[in-house]
């Protein structure tokens, strides 16, 4: 890649996870000439996936990071960048009409690979630049050996402008990668010398956001990390969540209300219209579209038909519960006092990200046995914590789940309390093959194998002791 490091961007950090979809960036290169989009909200790395591959794959490539502009700035920009990774001055004064003529120019130059970063920004500018890509896409590209990669942080004009039924590019993509967040086993490679307990909680304030993930690499402690994240100046936690609302949707301050409610804890579309004023009719539109957007989801329990909302965007989730509540000591200077308020409410607000993470570590251990399906059980006002289901078999695993220590009774206890719910709350039919008691620590006594705690989740081989 001639020239290409000094406009590709600066790695912050070591680069970590991501096995799948570099695998999926090396298979789209196996097939091409073709279309690649990734796609994810800010922060969630995909322009570090995308120039690591190319860093790996070594291939001759262009890369293009797209601006909020007009079509000619963006034309003119995309063909001086070009030229200087190239080293082809001449690209420079050919001046394309149009992105399929300067991508076309590129292809007979030899460029294996053409990275359009932050394409949506793009297209939000200029919405021509679809029509432009896909006369590229249907009549150039095919007889090309171009791999072409289009990346975007705008999941709303990626799915239905890039990628839907209505879009010039529908169907066109042979390779689509949403990027979530990193799972939990993989902050260790970025605070290696903290606690276990400290990483869930970090996770519960960041989740595996790679952008907030670097910033916090290698700092000595949580508070420290906290420092950096909401606390100190210019903390990026104080205005992300003002910044990814503004960017996706077009009424920003109706959908904050919305996200306030639920932070809140009214987590119907009826209970959000109470609390907000908003017309009933209209609630569960504005909770579909941040649903599709994956800032809310909802969470519906097993064998069950209605469910609740709530956040589910790490940062978003932070700022209401973590972040607001220390705006006022924050604008005053008080910054101590804010890390100390912040300290107080950490546990409570971690315990429901220590539950996730439970369920997604035990459906990770038991997969490989038929076990498909993880969630909860609640009926009539009782609820399991953890479920785990294999649907064919009607087998299932259960955990209770709790963020503090217990001592070895308190824990027997709380797992004889899981196996009498599982069988209250599992339909007819099912077998429980284990249970578990998940918990922050554990006073005293040898530890039984059905006890998680968060070491056995962040272990390098991601999995833990069994119980049967």
């Amino acid at each position: 890649m001639p020239g290409s490091q000094s406009t590709v961007p600066a790695a912050p950090c070591r680069f970590v996870g991501r096995e799948k979809e570099l695998r999926a960036l090396d298979e789209a290169w196996a097939r091409r000439p073709g279309l690649v989009v990734v796609y994810g909200r800010r922060r969630v790395g995909k322009t570090r996936l995308v120039t690591e591959w190319l860093r790996l794959r070594g291939a001759r490539s262009v890369y293009y990071l797209a601006h909020l502009s007009s079509h000619g700035h963006n034309l003119k920009r995309f063909a001086q960048r070009a030229a200087e990774q190239l080293g082809d001055p001449l690209i420079a004064r050919l001046s394309p009409t149009s992105l399929g003529d300067l991508l076309a120019i590129l292809a007979r130059a030899g460029v294996e690979v053409v990275v359009i970063d932050e394409v949506t920004y793009w297209i939000r500018a200029a919405p021509i630049v679809l029509s432009e890509l896909q006369e590229f896409v249907d009549h150039y590209l095919p007889g090309s050996r171009m791999l072409l990669v289009l990346t975007g942080s705008l999941v709303g004009v990626m799915e239905h402008e890039v990628l839907g039924g209505g879009s010039p590019l529908h169907a066109r993509a042979a390779t689509r990668l949403k990027l979530e967040q990193l799972e939990f086993r993989y902050l260790r490679e970025f605070v290696p010398r903290w606690s276990s307990v400290d990483r869930v909680r970090l996770y519960a304030v960041v989740g595996g956001i790679p952008f907030y993930l670097c910033l916090v690499a290698g700092a000595e402690s949580l508070e420290e990390a906290l420092r950096r994240l909401i606390v100190g100046p210019g903390a990026p936690l104080r205005e992300e969540k003002d910044m990814l609302l503004r960017e996706e949707l077009r009424d920003p301050h109706v959908y904050n209300a919305v996200l306030s409610a639920l932070a809140r804890g009214y987590d119907t579309p009826y209970r959000v219209a109470q609390a907000t004023g908003l017309d009933p009719s209209h609630v569960s539109k504005y909770l579909h579209v941040l649903a599709h957007l994956s800032i809310v989801e909802k969470r519906v329990p097993l064998f069950k038909k209605k469910g609740r909302y709530a956040i589910r965007d790490p940062v978003i989730r932070s700022w209401f519960g973590l972040v607001e509540p220390v705006l006022e000591l924050l604008e005053i200077g008080e910054e101590g006092r804010a890390l100390e308020k912040i300290a107080s409410m950490l546990d409570q607000y971690a315990a429901a990200t220590w539950e996730d993470l439970v369920r997604q570590h035990l459906l990770r251990l038991y997969a490989p046995r038929g076990y498909q399906r993880a969630g909860f059980l609640e009926h009539r006002g009782e609820e399991l914590d953890v479920a785990i289901l294999d649907e064919a078999g009607k087998r299932a695993i259960v955990a209770e789940v709790e963020w503090s220590t217990l001592s070895l009774g308190e824990a027997e206890r709380l797992r004889r309390t899981a196996l009498e719910k599982a069988y209250r709350l599992l339909p007819g039919g099912y077998s429980v093959e284990g249970a578990y008691v998940a918990a922050r620590g554990l006073r005293g006594g040898p530890r039984p194998p059905w006890l998680l705690l968060p070491g056995d989740l962040d272990s390098p081989a991601g999995v833990g002791a069994e119980a049967s």
